[in-house]
């Protein structure tokens, strides 16, 4: 199949994306589509954006398997003290950053310190500050001390990622690292490319190169990929995926996803501090519905933020139901003055579902007494509002680390965690649950705590999860090996283009 090159610009409509087709491609290099915006190379920003580069660029010290059982990466073996109290950690030796720098402990270190230093915003910051002390008595060893066991430590290395210690911070146009490619050209909104580590520890990849196209929007990605200009696109539902699983020239597939929606509410806001009105809205969110849109027969709802087999899964807790005569008794049982005004943070140009939920929920608030204006922004601007400035009332949003240890999720998402919360929520006998869960290997004693979270969790109602994500994607025939980390990121070090 011929496949063509393009360069899109930020401007170009979905036609002229299409249009922007020019000469052949070079052999084996593999075009993935996306609608997201990369604006830089920051490992730790962790937004969907970024998802097809971090691990193809950055090295982990571990990464799971298909078993969720850690393998080594940049750390060949670890051991743990008696009372799991420090983690020893031997590196691997003979690795290289791009840059042609030789990787020791001391990157190791600069990381962690990237990591914790508030003013860079990593999203793993306060599951790394489980760590309270981190030695390098040489260069391939690391000493990590906890203030109490550590049972997700493996779920942070999952999401740590090794940057040059004499480079870290400067992410805007390139990247350090020590993975299987190397960033040879980034242009936010347009195209990022990342070309082979010939010099790579674990071997040189089969592409020369992976180029990370931003997309106008979903269906120019489809109608790129269907006309060979694209080799993989990722992040679909169920009705884009179904033309190409009756085409033999297309492979079609679903990947792990630890990536879940949910509506986040704005506790700063008067009328969302009200618990009746959260629990209208909660009663008005049509999950089934949202589900089987997105996808199909792989749909299932969730109203606890983890999947059924999470140790800190209880059933009595997924309690949620969809019922507006519920809904509107308790609005006006809220003692609130009718209707309520609000308003709904969405991003098309993030994933096209933030805006569909919004759109149906504002459909099913109006006849119980509330109107939900949606504010429809760019991916920056977006990320500025809810992010950074938190200002917002209502945000369609979607979560990571769904499909790991309850502790990666509630200590380090900004939706959950008890420090910083997005919505501004703060419930002391919450933050002790979470941290006592996160705190003991004993599983009974986990147990006990995630229960106590999930009862504050359904009681309070300040985040409402809605469905997990499944990870569909198209790829060309030509295009196997893709792999996919735990989170459901792409990994292109074993991936290659068949003649």
């Amino acid at each position: 199949m011929t496949k063509l090159s393009f360069r899109l610009l930020p401007s170009l409509t979905a036609a002229a994306f299409v249009a922007a087709a020019g000469t052949a491609l070079a052999d084996n290099v593999l075009r993935l589509g996306q609608t997201a915006t990369l604006p830089n190379l920051d490992p730790f920003v962790l937004a969907p954006a970024y998802e097809p580069m971090v691990n193809n660029v950055y090295d982990t010290l571990t990464r799971y398997d298909g078993n969720m059982s850690p393998e080594p990466r940049l750390a060949e073996s670890w051991e743990f003290s008696d009372d799991g109290l420090t983690l020893t950690l031997k590196l691997r030796e003979g690795v290289a950053f791009h840059s042609g720098k030789a990787f020791t402990s001391a990157d190791v270190r600069a990381s962690f310190d990237y990591v914790v230093n508030p003013d860079n915003g990593a999203l793993i910051r306060g599951f790394a500050q489980r760590i309270t002390a981190l030695e390098t008595p040489d260069d391939h060893a690391v000493v990590m001390t906890f203030e109490a066991p550590f049972p997700g430590v493996f779920d942070l290395f999952e999401l740590f990622y090794i940057i040059d210690g004499e480079s870290s911070g400067d992410f805007g146009q390139t990247a350090n690292g020590t993975g299987p490619f190397t960033v040879a050209s980034h242009e936010p909104g347009t195209l990022t490319r990342l070309d082979r580590n010939a010099g790579y520890w674990n071997g040189a990849p089969s592409l020369e190169a992976v180029e990370i196209v931003t997309a106008p929007n979903q269906q120019a990605a489809l109608l790129s990929l269907r006309s060979g200009e694209l080799d993989l696109v990722t992040e679909l539902g169920w009705v884009d995926v179904l033309p190409f699983s009756r085409d033999g020239d297309f492979v079609t597939g679903s990947a792990p996803s630890g990536v879940a929606h949910d509506l986040s509410l704005n506790l700063k806001v008067p009328a969302l501090q009200n618990p009746k009105v959260r629990e209208a809205i909660d009663l008005a969110l049509d999950r089934e519905r949202i589900a089987k849109l997105f996808f199909g027969s792989d749909a299932k709802t969730w109203c606890l933020p983890y999947h059924p087999n999470s140790i800190a899964y209880f059933e009595e807790y997924d309690n949620c139901e969809f019922d507006l005569g519920k809904a509107k008794a308790a609005l006006e049982a809220s003692g609130e003055s009718l209707p309520i005004e609000l308003k709904i943070l969405t991003s098309t140009e993030i994933r096209t579902e933030y805006t569909t939920i919004a759109e149906i929920l504002q459909a099913d608030l109006q006849p119980i007494g509330i109107n939900l204006t949606i504010e429809n922004v760019d991916a920056v601007g977006y990320r500025s509002t809810y992010v950074d400035r938190r200002d917002y009332e209502i945000a369609s949003h979607a979560f990571g680390r769904a499909g790991k240890d309850p502790s990666a999720l509630l200590e380090t998402t900004v939706v959950f965690r008890p420090d910083g919360n997005i919505t501004g929520y703060e419930n002391p006998a919450y933050s002790e649950a979470v941290k006592a869960g996160g705190s003991t290997p004993v599983l009974e004693e986990r147990r006990a705590a995630y229960r106590e979270v999930a009862r504050i969790f359904r009681e309070d109602r300040f985040i409402l999860p809605i469905i997990p994500r499944v990870r569909l994607f198209v790829s060309q025939d030509e295009v196997s090996s893709v792999g996919w980390s735990a989170d459901g990121f792409a990994i292109f070090e074993n991936a290659e283009i068949s003649e």
